[in-house]
């Protein structure tokens, strides 16, 4: 099997999540380029509203695919949107349920801590690093299947 882009060493992930926006925010994208179509064409012609509206859809689709999620458990190591860490600085890992999170994500957040949090994901994972050269005290992300998340990473 040829390794696709996403996963270039070929190995199979024992855990991965892809995480979209919702459809809310789709939504609200496409119901507010409509409208802008709508202003342009009004404005300047139906072909302006057209070529407008076509190039916000597209644009807007191009968003979307790019704020995805990708979260992989594979090779010793944890991948989240980019970033990697090696199983040897992982510490406590622990699923977070809603209210757990929007206390991480507010009142309780660390600064320079490595967050991937999309607001329409109500559970995540606290990933602790035990890294001395590393300032980050922790990596804070959201996922659909936490429970799932933290048995991979514990078996790293």
């Amino acid at each position: 099997m040829a390794p696709n882009a996403d996963n270039k060493s070929g190995n199979r992930p024992t855990f991965r999540e892809v995480i979209y926006p919702s459809l809310a925010p789709i939504s609200f994208a496409f119901f507010l380029i409509s409208s802008i179509g709508v202003i342009f064409a009004s404005a300047y012609g139906s072909s302006w509203g057209w070529i407008i509206t076509l190039l916000l859809t597209i644009s807007t689709f191009a968003g979307i695919y790019r704020s995805r999620l990708i979260i992989e458990v594979k090779d010793g190591k944890l991948f989240v949107a980019g970033a990697k860490i090696e199983k040897k600085y992982i510490g406590e890992v622990s699923a977070l349920n809603s209210s757990e999170m929007k206390r991480l994500r507010g009142r309780d957040a660390n600064a320079i801590a490595f967050t991937e949090v999309r607001f329409w994901v109500k559970g995540g994972v606290k990933v602790d690093v035990n890294d001395a050269n590393d300032p980050v005290p922790y990596w804070l992300v959201s996922s659909k299947h936490t429970e799932k998340l933290v048995s991979a990473i514990n078996k790293l």
